[in-house]
């Protein structure tokens, strides 16, 4: 891929209206509360939502039958049932129980973890364009971010990373597939750059996306935690198990941390994510159809980007980054208008856009969209 501009940090996070959360439990309401401008609980009447990164097969069959038959159960807390996932969690990637925390999404643990690495002011240090969670809340607890570029490939340039580790980095964090990009580092690579870079910092590995590439185990990086190293995995039920509305997601880090970290957490699972996310790491079927319409999404969508003569980041996610050729504010009206909703803009990259991956009629309406709209 030839060489792209250079990346410049933003702020892409708006906060979601707390209503969003319980949608998909509540079949019978009529309406809902509005949600913060950056997110439409409901899409519009006639177009495809594709700017959210989501899991449109939906969840796990299993886990929806887990929801239906604990309705009964949700005026109880979670506890002893969150001990089983956590169980179940730990033997899926070797570890002991207390390895395992769980988050109310991904997101509370990157929160959690940037609260607790920046007890002391320092840095934290990652890619420029990638997942900023994390990032803004340390920069919120006092921390300087240290934005490095990503390569010409726009993966993560691991090199020019390692560099500006030093005395005062609190923290490395890496988004693997990046966000937006969805580039992969090969795996060899990050495991010799993340041994290296946790003897001075602890290394946070963004795993959100991993399920969804083409060898998830071969790049899970999580037998560094087994190893010793001050390695943090983090990992949500949000995106290949199609349990967004759910919010639960978990970490892998050493008993120590675990406990730190705790310290720092808002509040107790949603029961109903709790047994959904138990039957989705038991159906292994559904897992693996849900990879299978991800890539062929992905493959088919790349086909009309090449025949449009468009650039784009080889995709490793759920969704692909590509170059439009005109201004992105114009070129998502033109989307909309063919009826197709893409994502928000990635400054300075105001030439290039994120679509996710939807269901193949969904993809259809925009494989459509982009030949009209691409010139």
């Amino acid at each position: 891929m030839r060489s792209t501009p250079t990346l410049n940090r933003r702020h892409w996070f708006k906060a979601t209206g707390a209503a969003v959360a319980g949608l998909a439990l509540a079949p019978r309401l009529r309406s809902v509360p509005a949600a913060a401008p950056a997110y439409l609980p409901v899409t519009p009447e006639g177009l495809v939502q594709l700017s959210l990164n989501e899991n449109t097969l939906g969840a796990s069959p299993d886990a929806i039958a887990a929801m239906r038959a604990h309705l009964d159960l949700t005026c109880r807390y979670p506890y002893g049932l969150t001990s089983t996932l956590i169980r179940t969690i730990a033997e899926k990637e070797g570890v002991t129980p207390d390895h395992i925390l769980l988050g109310v999404g991904s997101g509370e643990l990157l929160e959690a973890c940037g609260a607790f690495f920046s007890r002391e002011p320092g840095e934290v240090v990652s890619a420029r364009p990638g997942y900023l969670q994390m990032v803004g809340a340390m920069e919120r607890h006092g921390c300087t971010v240290v934005s490095v570029p990503v390569n010409d490939r726009l993966e993560h340039d691991l090199d020019a990373m390692a560099a500006r580790v030093g005395p005062a980095t609190r923290c490395v964090y890496v988004c693997n597939p990046n966000n937006p990009t969805g580039t992969l580092v090969p795996a060899a690579r990050l495991r010799d750059f993340t041994i290296a870079v946790a003897k001075q910092a602890p290394v946070f590995i963004d795993e959100a996306y991993l399920d969804c590439a083409d060898d998830y185990a071969g790049h899970t990086l999580v037998g560094l935690v087994r190893e010793g190293h001050n390695v943090v995995i983090a990992r949500t039920f949000s995106k290949i198990y199609g349990l967004a509305g759910q919010r639960i997601g978990y970490a892998v880090m050493a008993p120590d941390l675990v406990k730190a970290v705790r310290g720092h957490m808002t509040g107790t699972m949603n029961l109903l994510g709790v047994v959904a996310a138990q039957a989705s790491l038991n159906d292994t079927t559904f897992v693996a159809r849900a990879r299978r319409q991800i890539k062929a999404g992905r493959d088919a969508l790349i086909a009309v980007l090449q025949e449009k003569g468009r650039r784009y980041a080889e995709p490793q996610g759920s969704f692909v980054f590509f170059h439009t050729g005109q201004p992105i504010a114009e070129f998502q009206a033109k989307m909309r208008a063919a009826g197709v909703i893409v994502a928000r803009p990635f400054p300075p990259l105001f030439d290039w856009c994120r679509i996710s991956i939807g269901t193949p009629a969904e993809m259809a309406v925009a494989h459509a969209a982009l030949r009209q709209v691409l010139t």
